[in-house]
């Protein structure tokens, strides 16, 4: 007999350490745990360029031009040339530059208003417009830009506009 209750009590210990430690609680100790709910931080925002526009073209009428607007957009009705949305869980700021330095011919402006109130002027360094901080999730910011042309180099110059976001 004691054969077979030594058995049994290796078998409960062995349960006990295969499945862990048993506990006992009753009405006056509940059984508390913690909930962990762990969500990844996301900081995805989405680009909706005006119309059909798939680039921003700035065409003057002469290689002597101011506040040529990018073809789509109309600051004077409040078209803007692109809309960026945070699409993530964070609230995020958004930048903006150049990943090449401008041609000395032209000067970029760019606003979150179609007022161009406090813009920014593009160049190769990441550059945050005003209202542009701390976006909420499903918040928007919006790209009113124009150019400043003095004596241009006729063609066509490409330069890549970069938009960054950081979580804030």
């Amino acid at each position: 007999m004691k054969t077979t209750i030594n058995k049994i009590f290796g078998i409960v210990i062995s349960m006990m350490l295969l499945f862990g430690t048993a506990s006992a609680y009753d009405a006056s100790t509940p059984a508390t745990y913690t909930i962990n709910y762990i969500v990844p931080s996301d900081t995805s925002f989405t680009v909706t360029l005006v119309g059909g526009e798939t680039s921003m073209d700035f065409n003057p009428a002469t290689k002597d031009t101011a506040d040529v607007e990018p073809d789509g957009q109309i600051a004077g009705s409040s078209t803007a040339w692109a809309t960026i949305t945070n699409t993530g869980n964070l609230n995020q700021n958004f930048g903006v530059n150049t990943t090449a330095t401008q041609p000395s011919w032209v000067a970029v402006i760019i606003s979150n208003a179609s007022t161009y109130t406090n813009p920014i002027t593009l160049s190769n360094t990441v550059q945050i417009p005003t209202g542009w901080t701390n976006i909420v999730s499903l918040g928007t910011v919006k790209i009113y830009a124009k150019a400043t042309f003095t004596a241009a180099v006729a063609g066509t110059t490409t330069r890549t506009l970069r938009i960054n976001s950081s979580a804030v």
